[in-house]
């Protein structure tokens, strides 16, 4: 063999021997690496069980205590929604009041409008009224157009009620009054009732007009007169007085309507 084959010989041996060198090589590290590929699951899954459950009850303690705070713990006062929520809800409490109160007063009304209105009640006509005399009156001593008081002594019963009850306040008017006198003939006074007051107010009466003093019969007023000078001739003429606190009887003439 010359030189030259010899050189060739040796450089295809080396090359030979290099690729079966780095052949091996690279099967070993397919093998290292499939082998650590195959091993990290194994190793790995404890750890990340383990990381799991620590994950999911540290979560669940986190949840537990958060709604625990969330339950126990007021609203911050600094916190701005929690500024807002506040108003709203009293101004949605207001609402609901006042939708209650107009609910009632509406509720009022109806019931108001359902009721039948009250009828008067009315005293009729020829209804005696007793009163006692707030103060003394005489022939001598009253005016006619003078005002009187006085007060009602029984009560006044309509259809078992009773419609005036006694101690109400009544105003009289002295109608005339004529002292005993040489040319004025007999002494007389006569009184009317012209008002009651009652719990709606004052009430206007019409009763007839009730005369006291006795009367000097005669067919003619000259046979008056002349009865009259006999009369006062002889000392028996009286004025009429009438004391305070006597009781006295008026009929009504016309009806008395009490709302």
């Amino acid at each position: 063999m010359n030189r030259k084959a010899i050189i060739l010989f040796v450089l295809a041996a080396g090359i030979l021997v290099a690729a079966l060198v780095f052949d091996g090589v690279s099967h070993r590290r397919a093998a290292n690496n499939a082998q650590t590929t195959s091993q990290n699951p194994v190793t790995m899954q404890p750890t990340s069980q383990t990381a799991d459950a620590s994950g999911v009850q540290t979560n669940a303690q986190t949840d537990g205590q958060s709604g625990t705070q969330n339950e126990v713990q007021p609203a911050d006062p600094a916190d701005p929604n929690a500024q807002a929520a506040e108003p709203s809800a009293e101004l949605g409490q207001d609402a609901a009041a006042d939708n209650a109160s107009q609910a009632q007063t509406d509720a009022d009304a109806t019931a108001a409008d359902a009721q039948p209105a009250s009828q008067p009640i009315v005293v009729p006509a020829g209804t005696a009224l007793t009163v006692r005399l707030g103060e003394d009156l005489g022939s001598s001593t009253s005016t006619a157009g003078q005002s009187f008081s006085a007060t009602l002594d029984r009560d006044v019963v309509i259809g078992g009620q009773t419609v005036i009850a006694a101690g109400a306040s009544v105003t009289g008017k002295v109608v005339s009054a004529r002292p005993a006198g040489a040319l004025a003939g007999e002494a007389h006074l006569q009184l009317k009732l012209i008002s009651v007051s009652i719990d709606s107010g004052k009430l206007r009466l019409a009763t007839s007009v009730r005369s006291f003093g006795p009367k000097i019969k005669g067919k003619n007023k000259v046979g008056k007169f002349m009865k009259g000078l006999v009369k006062r001739a002889s000392g028996n003429e009286r004025e009429v007085l009438l004391a305070q606190q006597s009781a006295y009887t008026f009929t009504l003439q016309q009806r008395l309507q009490i709302q």
